[in-house]
């Protein structure tokens, strides 16, 4: 049983998650599979004519033949465009409104039945994901619209704001190169300023919508474990005061995501040459690696509820409201147990000290 009693810093939500994929990894693995192994295989087939690309790496083949072999294989540039405006603007939108919410829900549903203590069953947690579809896929594009609103406005303020560098920036070199002796130099300082503007502006705009895409970013959870309808409000309202721990944790995962992911792609180009069996093993690689994105994502959500609710969470927990049928038969351990007959447990209400000395006659009697 995974507990969530008190809460966790960076270090303690990333070891959490790593410990449930651990234990339950054949489950995460068969979901990942579902969810986005055909995503996967399409981005291949959609983007390039896998038909003229071996099964095996050819022997005396170079990287660098392999590379352009594999260009050509893609076809001319106007075909290998189509495939990707297809790929970005159909098929990636249809798949993230409306397979990664059900994808995530999953693993939701998978991290709150390890909290629970309950046996994890692949099929009960397949049904547990869409059991709040439509909800989820409302939610979705409204998250969406509001970051695609927030991407716009940004964009307008950083249009205005690059002429507006650009022209004093201008005025800025001109003066250098009237003043000093060194026009070259003056021309110099003129490109690391712009260099040095242009960056902060992209900074800031990736700041302003990671921003954004945090405070918001919980209304999944909220829909599909809660059920609630204001799931953005909710959202905003959990991860106030949380927004650079969160980012800490997301900042984490995507250089252990880099650093695998070009690691492993560049072994499996100088070992297969980027042949079908290459594409195939990379594509089982990602698979493994993705779940290490919406574990912690789950994690992370439990965590603040335990900062927001503090022991609400964990009775609610404990008792197993509505979440015990993941599995065959829930697992009851003694920690679960105690939880339910210790401090934890309300006592019933329409319970009197005169039932309760009733209950106890017939052991005074044994006595």
């Amino acid at each position: 049983m995974i507990s969530f009693e008190r809460p966790m810093g960076i270090g303690a939500i990333l070891d959490r998650s790593f410990q449930i994929y651990r234990k339950h990894f054949t489950v995460t693995f068969l979901l990942t599979l579902l969810f986005f192994g055909p995503l996967y295989l399409l981005q291949n087939v959609v983007l390039f004519d896998l038909s003229s690309v071996s099964l095996l790496p050819e022997s005396g083949e170079t990287i660098t033949d392999s590379l352009e072999r594999f260009a050509e294989a893609g076809g001319s540039g106007e075909e290998l465009n189509i495939g990707l405006l297809l790929f970005s603007f159909l098929l990636l939108p249809i798949y993230v409104v409306a397979v990664l919410p059900a994808a995530v829900s999953s693993q939701l549903h998978l991290v709150r039945a390890a909290a629970e203590g309950a046996s994890v069953g692949f099929k009960e947690l397949l049904k547990s994901s869409f059991s709040r579809f439509w909800p989820m896929v409302g939610n979705t594009l409204l998250f969406g619209l509001i970051l695609g609103g927030v991407y716009m406005a940004i964009s307008t303020i950083v249009v205005f704001g690059v002429i507006i560098v650009g022209v004093v920036s201008i005025g800025i070199g001109a003066g250098i190169a009237e003043i000093g002796s060194d026009p070259f130099g003056g021309s110099i300082v003129l490109i690391v300023l712009l260099f040095v503007l242009y960056l902060l502006i992209g900074v800031l705009t990736m700041a302003g919508i990671g921003f954004i895409a945090i405070r918001f970013g919980f209304y999944l959870p909220v829909v599909a474990l809660e059920d609630g309808r204001s799931s953005l409000g909710r959202s905003w309202r959990l991860t106030k005061g949380n927004f650079w721990r969160i980012f800490g944790i997301y900042f984490v995962l995507s250089i252990i995501y880099g650093v695998f992911t070009m690691g492993t792609y560049a072994l499996l180009i100088a070992v297969f040459k980027l042949s079908l069996l290459g594409q195939l093993i990379y594509i089982v690689l990602s698979l493994l690696i993705t779940p290490i994105y919406m574990i912690p994502y789950a994690v992370t959500y439990f965590d603040l509820r335990v900062r927001n609710e503090g022991a609400d969470l964990e009775q609610m927990l404990a008792a197993g409201q509505s979440y015990g049928s993941y599995g065959s038969q829930p697992v009851e351990t003694g920690d679960a147990a105690g939880r339910e007959n210790g401090s934890l447990a309300k006592p019933s209400p329409e319970r009197g000290p005169a039932d309760a000395n009733r209950s106890e006659e017939p052991e005074r009697k044994n006595d």
